[in-house]
């Protein structure tokens, strides 16, 4: 993986205990939420203007914490990554032909809707990024199970359809095998690689109990409930309100 990455700028505002990420254009409040569900997340107070962040945003917060661990509110962060699971507003819907993934997906009565195959390719548009076709707003990306799962090293998490696709673009995926070299042993990418029947399963970012790698999980169910996320202010996506 070549070093094109710079680090990224990293604010914390004690004061008002938010986390600013200028590079991303992104803005956190430093206090967590959770332990809960995905549906939980989806519909917890996150502060006055805060929504849960997607994938790609949450991305860049454990990105720029690794990269800048002095940080009081950065250790924060990383300390959620090995006790918890950070989750984003992200879901995966799997298919015999494939993966799709959803930002701000729909939910009704507490539950992840999972459209039908043709509903969610008609989102598509022309975009592609090493393979992966994005909607034109990138809130729908779908990738054919071509993709590594399992233990990999740096480069391949970077160059991972899979990851791609779950995180919302190459630079993303970049920017979390950057973050993986933080680690003692190579990230790991927990994904399913082949079903029968559509399941859809929430997105989340961990290094667990032993803190020795990071890893990209798409395979846990909306119900698991050790589940927190650090709310988002962004005015381009993150002011899009929960469906219920």
């Amino acid at each position: 993986m070549e070093n094109t990455l710079a680090k990224p700028t990293f604010e914390e505002v004690v004061a008002v205990t938010t986390m600013k990420l200028p590079d991303a254009g992104l803005t956190f409040n430093a206090q967590r939420v959770g332990p809960t569900n995905f549906n939980g997340l989806r519909n917890a107070d996150y502060g006055q203007g805060f929504k849960m962040p997607v994938m790609s945003q949450l991305t860049e917060l454990v990105y720029a914490s690794l990269e800048n661990k002095d940080y009081q509110t950065a250790k924060e962060v990383i300390s959620t990554l090995k006790k918890y699971w950070l989750a984003g507003n992200t879901v995966v819907h799997y298919f015999p032909k494939g993966m799709f993934v959803d930002d701000n997906p729909e939910m009704k009565g507490g539950r992840i809707v999972c459209p039908d195959f043709k509903t969610l390719e008609s989102r598509l548009g022309k975009h592609e990024e090493k393979g992966v076709v994005f909607s034109d707003d990138k809130r729908t990306r779908f990738t054919p199970y071509n993709y590594k799962t399992d233990s990999q090293n740096a480069f391949e998490l970077s160059q991972n359809t899979g990851v791609i696709a779950l995180l919302g673009g190459e630079e993303k995926a970049e920017k979390i095998a950057r973050a993986s070299g933080h680690y003692k042993i190579n990230p790991y990418f927990w994904a399913l690689s082949n079903v029968n029947s559509p399941q859809s399963r929430v997105a989340d970012l961990g290094s667990g109990n032993f803190d020795v790698r990071l890893v990209v999980d798409a395979v846990d169910s909306e119900y698991y409930a050790y589940r927190y996320s650090f709310g988002v202010l962004d005015k381009d996506t993150a002011g899009v309100a929960p469906q219920k």
